[in-house]
C-alpha cells in the first residue's frame, strides 16, 4: 500500500478508536462559548458543552485559517506521505478554500504530495469518506486515484438529520427566528438532509419527535446503497433516540452501524437531541 495519510478536521467527529483504526490524522478546532475560546484538543466533554448550550450559553464556531492549515499538512508531509485532505462542505465553510490555498503553496515544496477534497458534507460524512479511502488504499492506489474516488464517492454520500429544537437553525439562519417559536410551540420537527451542493436544507416537516425519526429512517433504508457496508449515526445528548434508529435499520438492511457522539463544533448549529444517518446511496435524492 502507497504511504498515503488521510486527514480530516475535528468537525468530522470521528472518535479516538476510529481515529486510531485508521490511521487517519486531525485538524484541531476552536469553539467558543460565552466568547471564551476552547479547542477540539482539550476544550469542554461533549456532556459539559451540551449542558451548557441546554443552559442557553452563547456559542460560536470558527473555520481553521490557512495558516493553521498549512501548519496541519504540512507536519504530515514532513513524515514523506502523501497527504488527502478532506474538508467540511465550501458550501457550509471556508475551511475547504483555506486548506485548498495551503495545499497550493505547500505543492511547491512537496510536488504531487498532497490533495484537498470538497467533501459536499459535514461531520460523520466527512468521516466516512476518509474510511473509505483508507479501505480503498490497500488495493494500492495512488493518491490521485484515491482522489478521483472520492470525488465519485462524495455525490452517494448521504446525511440525514433531525433536530430537537428548531431555535439553534435559527441562530444560523436556516429558519426564522419566528418559525421556529412557532414550531417549537407545536412541537413540530424538522427531518433536514445535506443537499446535492453542500447545503444544509430541511425536506420534511412532521408533528412529534418520534415520526421525525421515523421518517429519516424510512429514507435511508430507501436509499442505501452498500458501496461502503457501515451506517454512522451521529447524536446528541439523545443515546436512547440513537439505539432506536439502529435498530430499526438493522431490521431491514445487512450494514454494520455505529453510534458516535457528536461533539462542540457540529452541536453549535444544530443543538442538543440532534441526530444524524450517514451512509452511502445512489445520488443524494430523497426517495
Amino acid at each position: 500500500m502507497n504511504n498515503i495519510i488521510m486527514s480530516v478536521e475535528a468537525m468530522s467527529d470521528i472518535n479516538e478508536e476510529i481515529q486510531a483504526r485508521y490511521n487517519i490524522a486531525v485538524a484541531p478546532m476552536e469553539y467558543m462559548v460565552n466568547d471564551k475560546i476552547y479547542s477540539t484538543l482539550d476544550g469542554m466533554s461533549n456532556e459539559e458543552f451540551y449542558k451548557a448550550m441546554r443552559e442557553g450559553a452563547s456559542t460560536k464556531t470558527s473555520q481553521i485559517n490557512t495558516d493553521a492549515a498549512y501548519k496541519h499538512l504540512e507536519s504530515l508531509l514532513k513524515t514523506g506521505a502523501s497527504v488527502l485532505h478532506f474538508s467540511m462542505s465550501s458550501n457550509l465553510s471556508g475551511t475547504y478554500g483555506n486548506f485548498k490555498f495551503a495545499a497550493k503553496d505547500l505543492e511547491k515544496r512537496y510536488p504531487g504530495k498532497v490533495m484537498v477534497v470538497d467533501s459536499l458534507t459535514a461531520s460523520c460524512g466527512i468521516m466516512l469518506l476518509a474510511v473509505a479511502c483508507t479501505q480503498k488504499a490497500q488495493e494500492g492506489l495512488s493518491l490521485k486515484e484515491l482522489y478521483d474516488y472520492a470525488e465519485k464517492l462524495k455525490h452517494n454520500n448521504s446525511a440525514l438529520f433531525v433536530v430537537d429544537s428548531l431555535q439553534y437553525l435559527a441562530r444560523t439562519g436556516r429558519v426564522s427566528r419566528t418559525a421556529a417559536l412557532l414550531g417549537d410551540a407545536i412541537h413540530l420537527k424538522v427531518a433536514l438532509r445535506v443537499s446535492e451542493d453542500g447545503f444544509l436544507v430541511p425536506y420534511k416537516k412532521v408533528l412529534s419527535r418520534k415520526r421525525s425519526l421515523n421518517e429519516i429512517i424510512a429514507s435511508t433504508k430507501k436509499m442505501y446503497a452498500p458501496e461502503f457496508k457501515t451506517i454512522y449515526i451521529g447524536y446528541t445528548d439523545c443515546r436512547d433516540d440513537a439505539d432506536y434508529v439502529a435498530q430499526s435499520l438493522k431490521e431491514s438492511l445487512d450494514v454494520n452501524i455505529e453510534l458516535l457522539p457528536l461533539g462542540p463544533v457540529v452541536i453549535s448549529h444544530g443543538g442538543p437531541g440532534s441526530l444524524c444517518i450517514y451512509f452511502t446511496s445512489n445520488g443524494r435524492t430523497i426517495k
